[in-house]
C-alpha cells in the first residue's frame, strides 16, 4: 500500500487537477488551422465486426454529412493486427468544424454511434479533434518507406 506521505502527495495532485480550469477553444499555437478532423475510435473483436461497423456507422453517417458546408470527407482506418477501428471526419476550416459540432447532423450521428457501440470491445467510443495537414513529395515517401521496413503491413 501507500504510506501517509505518498497518500498526501496523491491527494494534493488530485485536488490540483480538480481545481484547474479546463481550457476550451483554440490555444495560441503556431500551427495554422486550415482543416480540422474529428477522430472517433474504438477497438473491435474481429474483422467481421469492423465490416458490421462500416455498415452501421459509415453508411449511416455519410448521408448526414455529405451536404454540410466545408465537409472534407470521411475515412475509415482499420488495423487488422490490433483491431483498431477509427473514423475520421474532416472539415475545411475551423468555422466549418465548429458548425458541425453544433449541428443537427452531429446530433443525428450520435444515435448511429450508439447503435454500433455493441461492437466495441473498449466499452464505447473515444473522440479526439486534430488539425489536419497533408504533406506530399519525398518527405511522405521516406516516412512510408521507413514504416514499411519496421512493419511490412504498414503500407
Amino acid at each position: 500500500g501507500f504510506g501517509c506521505g505518498q497518500r498526501r502527495i496523491m491527494l494534493r495532485a488530485a485536488k490540483a487537477a480538480l481545481l484547474r480550469t479546463p481550457r476550451r477553444g483554440v490555444r495560441g499555437f503556431s500551427i495554422e488551422v486550415n482543416s480540422v478532423s474529428r477522430f472517433i475510435s474504438c477497438k473491435v473483436a474481429s474483422e467481421e465486426d469492423a465490416i458490421k461497423m462500416d455498415e452501421i456507422v459509415v453508411k449511416g453517417a455519410i448521408s448526414k454529412l455529405k451536404n454540410m458546408e466545408g465537409f472534407g470527407g470521411m475515412r475509415r482506418l482499420f488495423c487488422k493486427e490490433k483491431l483498431d477501428y477509427k473514423i475520421l471526419i474532416s472539415f475545411d476550416g475551423l468555422e466549418n468544424f465548429q458548425s458541425y459540432m453544433a449541428s443537427k447532423q452531429r446530433e443525428q450521428i450520435i444515435p448511429i454511434l450508439d447503435e454500433a457501440e455493441y461492437l466495441t470491445t473498449t466499452g464505447g467510443w473515444e473522440f479526439q479533434n486534430f488539425v489536419l495537414d497533408r504533406f506530399s513529395g519525398n518527405v511522405g515517401m521516406c516516412a512510408t518507406r521507413a514504416l514499411s521496413i519496421d512493419d511490412p503491413t504498414a503500407h
